[in-house]
């Protein structure tokens, strides 16, 4: 190999010298000539290991052509036959004549290491194929007009397709293609067709599809089964501890979680629907589209329910329970946590300071000797003293004093409110608001020792009242984020002496109230008492409006919460399909899930396969006998080849890449990607249109290079839910017309019942019934295969044997949730 040069350092030839690729050994390359000469057994294992590329020299490639056209055509292959097959191409010449022909047979004795040579020259192949696309490669990355993850998707699909050598060919002629067709049609007719096609499980829908057919894509459609739309202005509470108009929410923001963890925004779903109102008893009253999901909680224990289960449920479906339902389930607040911020000034002084603190300065007033008693504590420990101030006020002021020199004066308490913009501006501020626990309570400490009022009865009830409205709802958020139940109301307050009128708020909290670190004795509250439970709160829900939506899906469990802290709601026929493939059929497969976790999607896969309650099983309220039949199909999916990554955000390069991996060292045999809008396409797309239109060619092109189906879960716009025949189609896919036209297969999942449908044309019941419509298939007909679906399992099955199974098994009134 000739050296590189080192000269110019912008060319790709210092890395790869162009056209110098390391040959076969031209006598490696005769042996496996003449072995097929003089062994017709020869050819056969040639053939299944080699392609005319194998060959480094033309003659040897135009020779072996001619021998592998001769053995399909059934024509014996020696020395005569293949001269005569040359001569027919014109090629006799180029070979070197009938003398070449005659000395590769002579040359060699036996054809018994037939299978080592033609190693030797796939690995020669190999590394003439590398050292070509390295070259490409390297001129590509010099060159810079690609992006360079194009670059890099390129660079793995060529060393795929190398790694893959064996079994590709730059061209198949028709005599070939055809006995492959038709070796297909005969092993379909053989029933062993399964080595074409990974069967779905469900009988109807086999005999329309054939099971998914390899390289094919396959689209799987439906409306979310749990949305989460607001109205324009509600506010939602961000992971930053910052409220945020759901209309201004953009993808990649962090939104507060029901377990103080962020829920990323994945995508933004815009639309008009008819609007509700949530109204609370005890928090603030929200707007909400009819699919929105309310996450409510039990307020009683009941035969087969539990006190605290919580249920998600659209407020579609809530409207239609009675109302003793209603009253067993109500809407519910959670405390919030944040990470400890230092903060400048202790949180209990501030707080004092808010409710009776002198605005313009650092004074406070008070008569109490818990109060005194701190600020002399807090002097010491701040190196500073406590001076009692005359003044026109009743009540004596005091001020902690730091000395006289301009350091002191610097750091000085008032010096410090002034740094943090309270002077004259009485307010919170935020570094106390987002902050741990503690630093919470002391500060809501502060205020209740300084301003407010404890009513006893029941462990108490504080109220605080303020003529300052910012802090007012300052304060309201503070006791949301601690999980107490909070009101706000404003009122007209009158001095008797003078007359004079304002207006003042008045903020008043319970439920564990006992856990704030109050000084003051006679202020101490009681541990709570009262049987309600003081963070849920009764609802009801009013009809609006037609009015315009703000939604968002997000990651983790879909739950979040809104600017008082109450918590709200944000696929499984995929998993059945996997289930189906990978348990019954043994195909490995592999899932993308770019909504849910891993964790999510396994006890998905527990409970449909056990036939357990999803939500008793997510709440910790399976019945102890349900254990067994959990334990049992966990074995049964340990052996299951489903490989799972959750990796949220991921683009259409990352997917293709890993899909690569996982079919060269796991064999998979189908691909499931949930779903198809979270993907990420080119960062530099013109639109969202173009950058789905992107990913569905990209997933089309995945099918066809790793000859295996891919299924990708979509989502259907909303247009077919303002219509009064409800049934999806081919218009409704969201985002791209392209997707319709990518796909081999468009599948649509309706459930009727979601509805309100209860029958059919025919008269017959659709409840728990699913219906996959099939609005395109490339290579066969379309058509509606019944299923039946059990919510309580998340489990699809074939619709006879799901009624057969009722009729011996139903499953009890009180079970379903």
């Amino acid at each position: 190999m000739a050296k590189t040069t080192k000269k110019n350092n912008n060319s790709a030839q210092q890395i790869i010298p162009a056209g110098n690729v390391p040959p076969s050994a031209p006598e490696v390359e005769q042996a496996v000539l003449g072995a097929m000469l003089i062994e017709k057994e020869a050819i056969a294992k040639a053939i299944a290991i080699l392609n005319t590329e194998s060959f480094y020299k033309r003659e040897h490639q135009l020779i072996y052509e001619a021998m592998i056209s001769l053995f399909e055509a059934g024509e014996p292959v020696d020395v005569v036959t293949v001269y005569e097959e040359l001569k027919k191409r014109n090629q006799i010449e180029q070979v070197g004549g009938a003398a070449y022909i005659s000395q590769l047979s002579q040359n060699i004795a036996s054809a018994a290491l037939i299978e080592t040579h033609a190693r030797i020259l796939v690995e020669k192949q190999i590394l003439r194929s590398l050292i070509q696309s390295a070259h490409q490669i390297a001129k590509e990355a010099y060159d810079g007009n690609q992006d360079a993850f194009e670059i890099l998707d390129e660079a793995e699909r060529k060393i795929f397709e190398i790694s893959e050598l064996q079994m590709k060919r730059n061209y198949q002629g028709m005599d070939v293609a055809v006995k492959n067709a038709i070796e297909y049609i005969e092993a379909i007719h053989t029933q062993t067709h399964r080595d074409f096609a990974v069967p779905t499980g469900f009988y109807e829908l086999d005999e329309i599809l054939g099971g998914f057919q390899k390289s094919d894509l396959i689209i799987i459609a439906a409306r979310p089964s749990m949305g989460k739309c607001l109205g324009k202005g509600t506010k939602v509470l961000m992971f930053d501890g910052s409220v945020k108009k759901v209309e201004d929410i953009n993808v990649g923001d962090m939104l507060m979680g029901d377990d103080s963890k962020p829920r990323k925004v994945l995508s933004i779903a815009r639309g008009r629907e008819m609007m509700y109102w949530v109204r609370q008893k005890h928090g603030i009253d929200y707007r909400v589209n009819e699919s929105h999901i309310l996450s409510l909680k039990r307020s009683r224990n009941e035969v087969g329910h539990s006190k605290g289960d919580i249920l998600n449920i659209e407020v579609r479906e809530y409207l239609t329970k009675s109302k003793k339902w209603k009253s067993n389930y109500k809407g519910y607040k959670t405390a919030v946590e944040f990470p400890h911020r230092p903060v400048p000034i202790d949180p209990y002084f501030l707080g004092l300071w808010l409710g009776d603190g002198k605005s313009d300065g650092s004074r406070i007033y008070s008569m109490d000797e818990e109060v005194v008693n701190f600020l002399k504590e807090y002097a010491s420990q701040i190196g500073a003293s406590v001076s009692v101030v005359k003044d026109k006020e009743k009540c004596p002021a005091y001020l902690i004093t730091s000395g006289r020199s301009q350091s002191s004066r610097n750091n000085s308490i008032q010096a410090r409110l002034r740094k943090l913009g309270l002077l004259n501006n009485k307010h919170i501020p935020s570094e106390y608001l987002v902050n741990d626990k503690n630093t919470r309570l002391q500060l809501l400490a502060g205020l209740i020792d300084s301003d407010g009022y404890v009513n006893h009865p029941y462990g108490g009830t504080v109220e605080i009242t303020t003529k300052y409205e910012n802090l007012a709802k300052q304060i309201k958020f503070l006791c949301d984020t601690l999980g107490y139940r909070t009101s706000l109301k404003s009122k007209r307050a009158k001095i008797s002496k003078t007359g004079f009128e304002s207006t003042v708020w008045r903020i008043r909290f319970n439920g564990n109230v006992d856990e704030i670190p109050i000084r003051i004795k006679r202020k101490i509250t009681k541990k709570w008492t009262d049987h309600r439970d003081w963070k849920v709160t009764g609802i009801s829900v009013e009809p609006d409006k037609v009015d315009d939506y703000y939604g968002f899906e997000i990651d983790g469990n879909h739950l979040f919460l809104l600017e008082d802290c109450t918590v709200t709601h944000n696929t499984a026929f995929a998993l059945t399909l996997a289930r189906n493939a990978a348990i019954d059929h043994k195909v490995p497969v592999g899932i993308f899930s770019l909504e849910m976790s891993t964790m999510q999607l396994v006890i998905r896969l527990l409970c449909a396969e056990g036939r357990l309650n999803a939500h008793l099983v997510r709440t910790g309220k399976l019945p102890h006998s349900e254990g067994a039949k959990l334990s049992k199909n966990a074995h049964k999916l340990i052996s299951a080849p489903i490989y799972v990554d959750d990796s949220p955000s991921q683009t259409v390069l990352e997917i293709r890449a890993k899909a690569r991996r996982l079919k060269a060292e796991k064999k998979v045999g189908m691909i499931i990607i949930d779903y198809l809008q979270l993907m990420q396409g080119p960062a530099k797309a013109e639109s969202r249109e173009r950058e789905i239109s992107h990913i569905s060619r990209s997933l089309k092109a995945l099918a066809k290079e790793l000859n295996i189906p891919v299924i990708a879960l979509a989502q259907l716009n909303r247009a077919v839910e303002s219509r009064s025949d409800k049934r999806p189609q081919l218009s409704d896919l969201r985002e791209s017309g392209s997707i319709e036209q990518d796909a081999d297969v468009v599948m649509f999942l309706n459930r009727p019942e979601y509805y309100g449908i209860e029958k059919d044309e025919n008269g017959e019941s659709l409840e728990g019934v699913a219906e996959v419509i099939i609005g395109k298939q490339r290579n066969g007909p379309t058509g509606t295969v019944k299923l039946a679906f059990i919510k309580e399992y998340a489990r699809f099955e074939n619709l006879a044997h799901a009624r057969q199974l009722a009729e011996y098994s139903p499953i009890p009134e009180e079970d379903i949730i």
